[in-house]
């Protein structure tokens, strides 16, 4: 039993898999996720690119502020400025560090070289022992905005290191010379004043930090959004498609149902029209073809038999009188009477074949030859003359040669002679020509002629319009629709109308490709 469950499972399991709801589900998900996986590299490449930004104008704000105070010629020692997250060193041109801000102050300086770096924005890990921002993330990377102030021959520059509580000395102090000169006041904490005369670099930092959390922020939004967002979509398809193929189900089920016993049975059709409507409507109407398929060969197996129990029956009869009362019997009449039958048995059973290999889809013309259609119809109208009992008009009668099998297209001439001359009162037309590239015969009776509703039935087989007439003078039933098979072979049509005079009468008209 758990093996059976287990199996179950299985199948349950692959018939998922490859069902049309799991795959438009992984393909759904999948372009999502691409489409999100773009979009949100698109945000965070953004977002960093506008946090960098706002960074660097920070920066270079406090930058150029130090840079103003340098070019006033005094500054004081920590710088004063109001951001605390940004660190700003002023640097001489020995690297030195002459002034920065509190959270700098006394380190040493930031840059390698006094030429270093070339550009005027870089980024570069935060120095060892600089406050910038949060202490914890000192070992982030920093954006550096740097800029040197300061003619060719230097510029004068008074430093204040006025230590922390005391008011900012922005007097004027003594100049001596390059070499750093100092001077004391005489209070309880020293202030100190220098003076430079150099080329200054102003040196600004700001972390990173701001950034990388914000983008951090970010990604972990996104990771836990994106696998919801996807688990959404996903179920959505599913439920969306299950819906959509609900019909397709039913129709399933329904189509699951019909079985050679119950052809006539149709599938409902959804009321949305849709290719699922479309799909049920294509199906009914293959079922429709079915069913009259199907009726069809019900109807030839049994007229097929009717047919063939005909001369059977008369055998059979004459036999069985023969051997009953032999001395009464003609022996002769009786073997000539069986031939004949034997031979109408074999002609229908010929005749049979023939159109089951037309409906099979083999190939029923294999001999291609010149034919001279205009030798086959005079031939037959030779034929009929014979009787004396028509009249035969081939005087529409020219040329006209086509490619095929001789014995088959005299096949379709005298059935259609036969034919006409089976339902002719006194005369029996024949016309041949050629028209563009077909030959167009063209064989009319003067009889009651073909109702018009009747018109394409009457080339089916075993279809006899006249059921009182006896089946020694209507044939088998199977001649127009060789006629049809045979010209259909050869890659022609056949059709059925009215005399062209409008009397009464049947014309029928075949039309084949030349050479």
């Amino acid at each position: 039993m758990a093996s059976q469950d287990g199996q179950r499972s299985y199948s349950w399991f692959h018939r998922w898999l490859y069902s049309v709801r799991f795959k438009i589900a992984l393909v759904s998900v999948l372009v999502v996720g691409i489409a999100l996986f773009g979009a949100s590299r698109v945000l965070l490449t953004t977002l960093r690119s506008q946090l960098q930004s706002s960074v660097i104008n920070q920066t270079r704000t406090q930058e150029a502020a130090v840079a103003s105070l340098v070019s006033s010629g005094s500054i004081s020692n920590p710088l004063p400025l109001p951001r605390s997250e940004i660190a700003v060193q002023v640097l001489d041109s020995r690297n030195n560090v002459i002034a920065s801000t509190s959270n700098v102050y006394g380190q040493s300086s930031a840059l390698p070289s006094f030429n270093s770096p070339q550009t005027e924005v870089s980024y570069r890990a935060v120095p060892k022992g600089m406050l910038i921002g949060d202490p914890d993330e000192s070992d982030r990377q920093a954006v550096m905005v740097t800029t040197v102030v300061g003619v060719p021959g230097g510029i004068h520059l008074t430093v204040t290191n006025e230590p922390s509580g005391l008011t900012l000395n922005l007097s004027p102090g003594s100049q001596d010379s390059q070499n750093a000169q100092s001077s004391t006041v005489a209070q309880p904490q020293k202030v100190v004043t220098k003076t430079y005369d150099s080329v200054f670099r102003i040196v600004a930092m700001e972390s990173m930090a701001t950034v990388d959390q914000s983008a951090l922020t970010v990604v972990r939004v996104i990771s836990i959004a994106f696998p919801l967002l996807l688990g959404v979509v996903a179920l959505l398809v599913i439920l969306l498609t299950a819906r959509a193929l609900k019909p397709v189900e039913r129709i399933s089920r329904e189509v699951a149902l019909i079985t050679g016993s119950n052809l006539h049975n149709r599938i409902s059709v959804p009321p949305a029209r849709d290719e699922i409507s479309e799909l049920a409507v294509t199906m009914n109407q293959m079922l429709e073809r079915l069913d009259n398929s199907a009726e069809r060969s019900k109807r030839f197996v049994a007229d097929a038999s009717h047919e063939l129990r005909s001369p059977l029956s008369v055998i059979q009869t004459e036999l069985e009188v023969g051997l009953l009362h032999p001395e009464a019997t003609d022996w002769r009449g009786t073997a000539i009477d069986a031939l004949e039958e034997s031979r109408r048995m074999q002609r229908i059973v010929e005749d049979l074949l023939m159109l089951a290999k037309s409906d099979s889809g083999k190939v029923l013309v294999h001999t291609l030859l010149p034919v001279d259609m205009d030798d086959l119809v005079l031939g037959e109208a030779a034929r009929l003359r014979l009787s004396g009992k028509l009249t035969v008009d081939t005087r529409a009668v020219s040329g006209g040669r086509v490619t095929g099998d001789p014995h088959y297209l005299l096949r379709v001439v005298r059935n259609l002679s036969n034919n006409a001359a089976r339902h002719a009162q006194s005369r029996v037309t024949f016309a041949l020509n050629k028209e563009g590239g077909l030959v167009q015969l063209e064989v009319a009776d003067d009889g009651k002629g073909v109702p018009e509703e009747l018109r394409e039935k009457i080339f089916e087989r075993f279809t006899r319009l006249d059921e009182a007439r006896s089946r020694d003078d209507g044939g088998s039933g199977l001649g127009l629709a060789i006629v049809r098979a045979i010209v259909e072979a050869h890659g022609g049509t056949v059709e059925v109308t009215g005399n062209r005079d409008g009397s009464k009468g049947a014309r029928f008209i075949v039309r084949i490709p030349t050479i």
